[in-house]
Parts: C-alpha cells; sequence; structure tokens
C-alpha cells in the first residue's frame, strides 16, 4: 500500500473538523465512502479508486465536513457512556427491585 493512501493520526489531529477525535474522522470517512459509492452505484459517476480510499483523500485535503447536528450527537457521547457506567452500577439495586416487585425466576 502506497503512503499516500494512509491517515496518519497526524492528519486527525491536524483536523479541525474532527477535533481530533478518531472517531469522529472514521464516521466522516465512512459516510463520505458510502455517499461515493451510491452516486457511482446510481451512475452518476465513474471510479477510478475505491470509496474508501477517495473519502481518504479528500479528508487528507481537508474537504470532508460534519454536520452541526452529528457534532451534537458526537458530544453527547461523554453523557451516555456516563449513563451506562451509573447503569452498570446500579444493576445489582435494579435486579434486586425487580425480584422485589416480580418474585424470582
Amino acid at each position: 500500500m502506497a503512503d499516500d493512501q494512509r491517515v496518519y493520526l497526524d492528519d486527525i489531529y491536524a483536523s479541525e473538523e474532527c477535533q481530533g477525535s478518531v472517531f469522529r474522522a472514521v464516521v466522516m470517512m465512512a459516510q463520505e465512502a458510502r455517499f461515493i459509492n451510491k452516486q457511482a452505484g446510481q451512475g452518476y459517476i465513474q471510479l477510478t479508486k475505491k470509496p474508501t480510499t477517495i473519502a481518504m483523500y479528500k479528508f487528507k485535503e481537508g474537504k470532508l465536513s460534519i454536520s452541526d447536528k452529528k457534532a451534537n450527537d458526537f458530544a453527547n457521547v461523554e453523557e451516555v457512556a456516563e449513563e451506562r457506567e451509573m447503569t452498570a452500577e446500579n444493576a445489582q439495586q435494579v435486579t434486586a427491585a425487580a425480584d422485589d416487585a416480580f418474585g424470582e425466576v
């Protein structure tokens, strides 16, 4: 694989759009690759490279962006993670309450 077909962490950290988040970078490139593949499937464009390769080039050139709605979804990821941790901590209490209410199985 040629070196120019790779996205390095430095590329991701330098991107203002993904704010240094590897997860955001992957989502941005995956969505672009899907879009490119769909356009090719419908006959609008003729591909000379794989959709993922094209998406990586676009990312490295700073041509990909993420909508405000998607950016807000990423901001809520930490909140969801905290809720899941709290749920895991309280799992025994929830199980005990369910057993009290419905009887043990």
